[in-house]
């Protein structure tokens, strides 16, 4: 892979990583931290998640992880590791109601 192209897929990685870590995502992110936490689902590493707001867009985070995992759970494909609508219309009822214990939000975002 060329250097210039390198420089370019890092540029996205950083601006999409931006994005996604300000506010209304790091808001929703906390929420659903919270809510992975409730469930004792967990990033490759075992350990709860923190509670922070972070996330990525690969794999290469506890957050992301944790949520592929929850997505392969409930038959999201791909499970990619981002929360969506797919994931949204999957969840079973008592993990919707689960998830709205940490607020409403999710409704504003999907």
């Amino acid at each position: 892979m060329s250097r210039i192209r390198k420089l370019k897929i890092e540029a996205i990685r950083k601006a999409n990583h931006q994005v996604l870590n300000e506010q209304p995502h790091r808001d929703a992110t906390i929420k659903i931290q919270k809510f992975l936490n409730a469930k004792k689902i967990t990033g490759d590493e075992g350990k709860p998640l923190e509670e922070d707001g972070l996330t990525c867009i690969d794999l290469s985070c506890q957050t992301a992880q944790a949520i592929s995992k929850y997505q392969s759970s409930i038959g999201v494909w791909p499970a990619e590791g981002v929360w969506g609508p797919d994931t949204m219309e999957k969840m079973p009822k008592e993990d919707k109601e689960l998830l709205e214990s940490f607020g409403s939000w999710f409704e504003r975002l999907f």
